[in-house]
């Protein structure tokens, strides 16, 4: 997978990881259009997916992740 910095063209759930935390290579984020979510795992329900897509990734943070297209 091609990994990609800055905003994604579009809405939506995509792979990503943050460069200061390389251990959470499995994780998917939504992006908003604005600002990315905390990371969401494979392994939980969509109930807890939806949780985490409620909470913003600090600001400071955005410009550390990558994304890929899956």
């Amino acid at each position: 997978m091609k990994w990609n910095k800055g905003k994604p063209p579009e809405a939506g759930w995509y792979p990503a990881w943050r460069i200061r935390s390389p251990s959470w290579n499995n994780a998917w984020r939504w992006w908003d259009g604005e600002c990315w979510s905390w990371a969401a795992f494979p392994h939980e329900t969509a109930e807890k997916a939806g949780r985490w897509a409620r909470n913003k990734e600090v600001k400071g943070h955005n410009s550390e992740i990558l994304w890929g297209k899956a």
